[in-house]
């Protein structure tokens, strides 16, 4: 992490709470404990834990009001709802290769920018993902890994556009995150990639992480063209996957 260093304890609790955040560990609607709580079962100060959540609500993850708590955000859904009307994007059935035309069109930019805008405590939380898909996991668990990985690019590019952008593309494209196209192979390759794109991202090579997105990109969308081509007619009939 070229750009790191020691991550502060507000720093180092922000990311373990994003990452349950963005692996589902912590729900949509959930509610978190009172900081006095919090901050007794992870031995940290309430100062510690109020800095780590205000971080967290500053990314749009969390929703803190007097009174009710704090509660769990879908990831992008405070930029969905202040963005309006583009969230009719979610509405549309777009065939999913057009979907991946769009992500080779969207993410190699922002993967450029986050490179420049990507902070220590951001490249800690991109690598930690990085390495969880790196071991033996299920098909299920390693789905959800991929879409935080994607998600936490565009989101470290501090641009709450982009960051929704990809928020709509990642609801699109769940069916090619579907098990039936998770071969190990697939998996392996996108672990690799994965690893490609953070490296350059930690190093803040632009040009790098833009070339390693793109490639990442239309090496799935292929995988996944072999895959459905391999699927027996009475498979894709009434299937409905894009």
């Amino acid at each position: 992490m070229s750009k790191g260093e020691i991550l502060s304890v507000p720093d180092r609790l922000s990311v373990d709470l994003e990452r349950l955040i963005l692996e589902g560990e912590l729900g949509a609607g959930d509610r978190l404990p009172p900081e006095r709580e919090l901050a007794s079962y992870l031995g940290v100060s309430r100062v510690s834990i109020r800095e780590a959540l205000r971080e967290l609500e500053n990314r749009g993850l969390i929703d803190r009001k007097p009174g009710r708590g704090t509660i769990v955000l879908r990831p992008g859904e405070r930029a969905s709802t202040a963005l309006g009307e583009l969230g009719i994007v979610a509405g549309l059935k777009p065939e999913l290769r057009d979907i991946m035309e769009l992500r080779a069109i969207v993410e190699p930019p922002i993967a450029r920018i986050t490179a420049a805008r990507a902070t220590a405590r951001d490249l800690a939380q991109l690598r930690e993902l990085v390495e969880a898909m790196e071991v033996d996991v299920t098909k299920e668990r390693y789905a959800e890994l991929d879409r935080a990985f994607h998600q936490t690019i565009a989101q470290y590019a501090h641009n709450p556009l982009l960051e929704l952008i990809n928020e709509q593309i990642a609801q699109q494209i769940e069916p090619s995150r579907a098990n039936r196209y998770q071969t190990r192979a697939r998996r392996q390759a996108s672990s690799v990639a994965h690893r490609r794109i953070y490296e350059a991202i930690a190093s803040g090579d632009g040009d790098a992480a833009e070339r390693a997105a793109r490639e990442h990109v239309l090496d799935i969308s292929q995988q996944i063209q072999a895959a459905a081509s391999r699927r027996t007619p009475a498979q894709t009939k009434g299937s409905g996957t894009r």
